[in-house]
């Protein structure tokens, strides 16, 4: 990258992480190089992380948050661990179902803070290294309002940041303090959703 710009994506429509990864797509065909580090996430069953892992050179993906528990359930009945699925395996835990039920992964914990702050700290060393064109941070704004971080242990992270260093922010209600650090904000609202006719998150889509 000639110069390193900061986006924000906001908002409380679906798309903010979707956006990022197109935003990464399009710097992979320029032949950048990208990362998307997701914080509050933990779950390798997405399409995202998959691709990542399998088929899409140019990107990696580090997460910094709980692990889905029906993932880990399939894993053991697959006679897998985390630490041993074959790099193109990949077992889809959800299907079609509605994931909703145990809502285990959107809890806050001591454990969940523990992994922020790694996740912050790889974020920085990351970010000022330049192995990176483009860094996604992945629900940073979610942290930051759950208390896991502080928002101006972020606007330092981005201030200290490789100049030709393209950096993401992502997640609702991003503090006005990224707002203003930021080149491009774009808040994206919902005006129409499946899930408002109970329809649930369908694979290759929401994940």
């Amino acid at each position: 990258m000639e110069l390193g710009l900061i986006h924000v994506y906001t908002g409380y429509g679906k798309g903010k992480t979707t956006a990022s990864l197109g935003l990464a797509l399009r710097a992979i065909g320029q032949g950048f190089k990208a990362c998307m580090i997701q914080f509050l996430k933990g779950g390798k069953y997405t399409g995202e992380y998959i691709t990542a892992h399998t088929n899409l050179d140019g990107l990696d993906i580090f997460q910094f948050g709980k692990e889905c528990i029906k993932e880990d359930t399939q894993l053991r009945l697959d006679g897998f661990s985390r630490q041993s699925i074959p790099k193109n395996n990949h077992t889809m835990v959800r299907g079609v179902s509605f994931c909703g039920e145990c809502r285990a992964c959107f809890t806050i914990n001591e454990a969940e803070r523990q992994d922020t702050i790694k996740g912050l700290a790889f974020a920085k060393k990351t970010l000022a290294s330049g192995e990176y064109d483009l860094v996604i941070l992945d629900e940073i704004c979610g942290a930051i309002n759950q208390g896991l971080v502080k928002v101006e242990e972020v606007v330092e992270l981005a201030r200290s940041k490789h100049p030709k260093t393209e950096l993401v922010f992502t997640g609702r209600d991003a503090p006005k303090e990224l707002v203003e650090i930021a080149d491009y904000v774009s808040k994206i609202e919902p005006i129409k959703h499946p899930y408002d006719r109970g329809i649930g998150a369908r694979r290759g889509i929401e994940y």
